[in-house]
């Protein structure tokens, strides 16, 4: 896990969605990052998942 995201998890529908998002875009954060580097694997990986990533 990365650091400087944090969250607590209520139990009620909206957090939740807030919840969702952060551990969706956590993540997603370091494949554009390695995929901006020129990694063919995050390339790969954005693509598939469908990240929205700048053009060079």
């Amino acid at each position: 896990m990365t650091g400087g995201t944090m969250r607590t998890a209520p139990a009620r529908r909206r957090p939740a969605i807030g919840i969702e998002r952060v551990l969706r875009m956590d993540p997603a954060t370091g494949v554009a990052r390695h995929a901006d580097a020129g990694y063919e694997t995050a390339i790969g990986c954005a693509r598939a998942d469908g990240l929205d990533l700048p053009r060079k």
